[in-house]
């Protein structure tokens, strides 16, 4: 016959799981943030140095046309360029909101 006694255990790293608080798909959303930081810092650089990309170089490493190395480095650098502005706005508009919650205070200190 099974016994009704409780007992009492120690949990071991096993028996403890990560918790599920946190949704995956916000930590790809940081994870996708950061590579796009890095490809703007990469970028940024090369553009910044004057470096010379060997075109004919990158894509016989991976298997394509000179003109295809071309096109795919132009759209990672208007991709670039549009994530910068987009962020510029953002900050912009950012201050304004700061900006217009500034006026409305001093509007009701003076009343």
């Amino acid at each position: 016959m099974a016994s009704n006694r409780v007992t009492k255990t120690k949990a071991t790293k096993k028996d403890v799981v990560k918790s599920p608080t946190k949704p995956s798909k916000l930590a790809q959303e940081a994870s996708r943030e950061v590579l796009e930081e890095r490809l703007e810092f990469v970028l940024t650089c090369i553009r910044v140095t004057g470096i010379k990309v060997d075109m004919a170089a990158v894509a016989r490493h991976y298997g394509i046309s000179t003109p295809a190395a071309h096109m795919r480095f132009r759209r990672a650098n208007d991709y670039v360029a549009k994530m910068v502005s987009a962020r510029e706005a953002a900050q912009k508009s950012d201050k304004v909101q700061e900006d217009d919650e500034d006026v409305d205070i001093a509007e009701d200190e003076e009343a």
